[in-house]
């Protein structure tokens, strides 16, 4: 039930003034507006029913098929359901008639005595509008500022029903602007396009301008279906191109499952979804990624999704588009020591645009977190201004700046941040965080764009971060292994102990006592000094460590040393850099391999020093 407020009530705002001391002004000034545009909206389409019927009284209809025909074929079709719309609007405002006349000319001329003076008015008003390439380059909730491309004048339009339901970044269209006080009203039909379209558009209107020698007035009038189709249609671009992709799905059985099970959920690279009894569902992730943004607490998580695994009871379904995933996946499966096998596979292929990005991703957010800054981060992790573009002859945004194609780059950025808008719009309505294209314009060296909520304050990142720990399980037949390794129930969740494990396992397995004794040892002394050095991960075991490892915290670990023992040390610590470099953890094998030589002769000059006459 609506209840009006009095003069003397209260004020709805809760400012606690009387509501004519108040917001009545403010209300009466916008039902006043509205019902001048109400008014005006009326007076317009009065005047389109007139001028309308005055064409369709001079044109027979042997002339305004063939009119119609011709309007077709210029503007190469594309205008939809609308077409008859446009075909009107050019024959009001742009075709030039036998007497050289365009229909708003000849109907003023001809009904000029017969209008009122509100009527003639409007009608004069129309005669001297010009057309006008104009793009949306600002907006606030009453009003957007429009500019037009090629002379730089800027017009205010009111954000209205009737007028601009709808504003997104940067898009434009080819209009008859008409003033009405302090504001501009669009004329007639008009298509809001994307930045590519309307570029595309203005680009064809210079060639035009070039070809012909004609000014910028003249080409608009005389070639309205051409450019209405230019920029309606687009670019013929290479995103028609397409390229194959492949679905590779690896069939596996479980020997053993439990041992089989254990094994992939102590993979870190597995992200589990799904543990049941009987159905497990993991995916394999990498490129894991935070997303941090000035305008939200909390942040995104993202990660490339490269396979999936679906365990169904003693069945494990393998599923990744990268043939490299399939071939690491296999050298997963090789270290079960026969706990999974292979069973089958097969393919399936299908095509793709070329600019379709077929990589899966995982994404999740804090609470608190709105669902659509989820789309925010997904664009950011693939907004590089070092990747390259291939409709710009593979120049990245930084290399087109730097070149001095700041113009090109531009439009790469505008085209972006609408596409964001109207996905965004399209999914969940109005918004109250824009998605944010000014980081990366700082980082470029370009103006900052309006439409982005927090201006210039507006800050976004993503970087990569590890992955969480989980909880390891160990399996009864590896107890013994991490009970001769000293591992213990509280440091059994270590970065290190796995790949530790791991390597013992390939090292020692079907190898004589006099083998696994030598690693047994060997990583029983790594494992004390990662241990009191605490180090986080095999990245932060820098050369230093390796060195103090061997210098220092061997000698301080051991008692009694021997040769062998240095011997076994050093070539422990090469093979496990190795070993650790082939699963990507470490990237300094090299230098320690080299290394190692020096440290081993240091270590046997301590021996003799210290140890050799004990």
């Amino acid at each position: 039930m609506i209840t009006k407020v009095g003069r003397n009530d209260l004020c709805p705002c809760g400012s606690g003034k009387k509501y004519k001391k108040c917001c009545m002004k403010k209300d009466y000034v916008v039902q006043l507006q509205e019902v001048k545009e109400e008014r005006f909206a009326q007076q317009k389409l009065n005047m389109v029913n007139q001028l309308n019927d005055f064409i369709l009284d001079k044109l027979s209809i042997n002339a305004y098929h063939p009119l119609e025909a011709e309007f077709k074929k210029r503007a190469n079709s594309g205008l939809g359901g609308n077409q008859r719309g446009f075909f009107n609007f050019w024959l009001y405002f742009f075709h030039r008639y036998d007497n050289g006349l365009r229909g708003i000319e000849w109907f003023l001329a001809e009904n000029e005595q017969r209008l009122s003076p509100e009527e003639k008015q409007m009608a004069e008003r129309w005669v001297r509008m010009k057309p006008k390439m104009i793009e949306a380059i600002d907006s606030n909730e009453k009003e957007a500022i429009f500019r037009e491309q090629f002379s730089g004048e800027t017009f205010n339009l009111p954000i209205t029903k009737e007028n601009l339901p709808q504003v997104f970044p940067w898009h434009g269209t080819l209009a008859l602007l008409e003033p009405v006080d302090d504001s501009y009203y669009f004329n007639g039909v008009r298509s809001l396009v994307s930045p590519k379209q309307f570029y595309h558009a203005v680009n064809y209107i210079r060639d035009l301008k070039t070809e012909n020698g004609a000014d910028l007035e003249q080409v608009l009038l005389e070639y309205y279906p051409e450019i209405l189709g230019a920029m309606v249609n687009g670019p013929e671009t290479e995103e028609r191109a397409k390229q194959e992709k492949v679905t590779y799905t690896y069939m596996f059985l479980l020997n053993d499952k439990d041992e089989a099970e254990k094994f992939l959920y102590n993979d870190e690279d597995f992200g589990i979804d799904e543990w049941g009894v009987t159905h497990k569902r993991l995916t394999w992730l990498s490129n894991v990624q935070e997303y941090s943004d000035s305008e939200i607490n909390g942040k995104v998580h993202l990660s490339e999704v490269n396979a999936t695994l679906e365990i169904e009871n003693k069945s494990l379904t393998f599923t990744t588009t990268d043939r490299e995933t399939v071939d690491a996946f296999l050298r997963k499966v090789e270290k079960t020591n026969g706990a999974i096998s292979y069973a089958e596979n097969f393919e399936q292929r299908f095509m793709l645009p070329v600019q379709i990005d077929s990589k899966q991703l995982a994404i999740s957010s804090d609470e608190g977190v709105p669902e659509y800054i989820a789309l925010y981060a997904h664009h950011s992790l693939h907004t590089d201004v070092d990747k390259k573009i291939p409709v710009y002859d593979n120049q990245s945004l930084r290399e087109l700046v730097s070149a001095g194609q700041v113009e090109l780059a531009e439009q790469w950025l505008k085209q972006a941040e609408n596409d964001m808008h109207r996905m965004v719009h399209e999914r969940y309505g109005a918004v109250d965080i824009t998605p944010d294209f000014n980081t990366v314009r700082k980082e470029l060296g370009l103006p900052l764009s309006p439409f982005v909520t927090g201006g210039e304050n507006r800050h976004t990142s993503i970087r990569p971060v590890s992955p969480e720990p989980r909880e390891h399980v160990v399996s009864e037949a590896d107890i013994p292994i991490y009970e001769k390794l000293g591992f213990t129930a509280e440091t059994v969740n270590a970065f290190y102990v796995k790949d530790i494990v791991a390597f013992y396992k390939e090292k020692t397995v079907g190898k004589s006592e006099g083998t696994e004794r030598k690693y047994r040892n060997s990583l029983f002394d790594i494992r004390e000094a990662l241990e009191a050095r605490e180090k986080q991960s095999w990245e932060a075991c820098d050369l230093a460590f390796w060195r103090d490892l061997l210098l220092v915290d061997f000698f301080a670990l051991n008692e009694e040393v021997s040769k062998s023992m240095i011997k076994d040390m050093v070539t422990t610590v090469k093979a496990l850099t190795k070993w650790l470099a082939n699963e990507g953890k470490l990237t300094i094998d090299k230098q320690v391999a080299a290394a190692a030589k020096d440290y081993q002769m240091e270590m046997l000059e301590i021996y003799e020093t210290e140890y050799e006459h004990k």
